[in-house]
């Protein structure tokens, strides 16, 4: 495994001294959180309870912020699962728009390049619905980025995830440059 520092070199475990930096180290992690239902209020941001593989500096910093030490163009998806079966049949509780947005140094990143949702109109149209999300963003050394619920339309602006097998939140990403 590499590790990518600040003075650009990678070290690989099998060496003593550092080479001369490649193209790029790499970079990544994966985050998810499989408990069950996640409330997650507008604002907020989505929790991760599990952090998957990760190298050259990404990190889970606390359970809803991830920590990029080495900047660079890096590949960021998402997929998390609403549930409107919650709701019930009750017609007061939609139309449902739930949005969910990136936040790079607790900045929301422009609207057209990192904002995901979906829009449930009637209440025959309930169940486990996934938002899904995939985006190229330009990150600086130490940043912290955060998946929060943006949802400000419709009765109701909270995000209840689905509590079924598998994960309810899961993030990625990987450094491109």
């Amino acid at each position: 495994m590499s590790s990518c520092k600040k003075r650009k070199v990678c070290c690989p475990t099998s060496c003593s001294s550092p080479e001369p930096l490649p193209k790029s180290c790499p970079a990544y992690g994966n985050f998810f959180n499989n408990t069950n239902l996640v409330t997650v209020l507008t604002g907020t941001a989505f929790p991760f309870n599990i952090q998957g593989p990760i190298s050259g500096g990404v990190s889970l910093l606390n359970p809803t912020t991830i920590f990029i030490e080495n900047g660079g163009d890096y590949k960021v998806n998402f997929v998390i699962t609403d549930n409107t079966v919650v709701f019930g049949p009750n017609p007061a509780a939609f139309p449902h728009l739930p949005t969910v947005g990136l936040f790079l140094n607790n900045v929301q990143v422009s609207l057209e390049q990192a904002n995901f949702g979906l829009e449930v109109t009637q209440a025959e149209g309930q169940g486990c619905k996934l938002i899904v999300g995939d985006t190229i963003l330009s990150i600086p050394d130490n940043s912290i980025l955060e998946l929060r619920n943006i949802t400000t339309q419709g009765p109701i602006t909270t995000i209840i995830t689905c509590d079924s097998v598998g994960n309810n939140v899961q993030l990625s990403l990987f450094k491109l440059s």
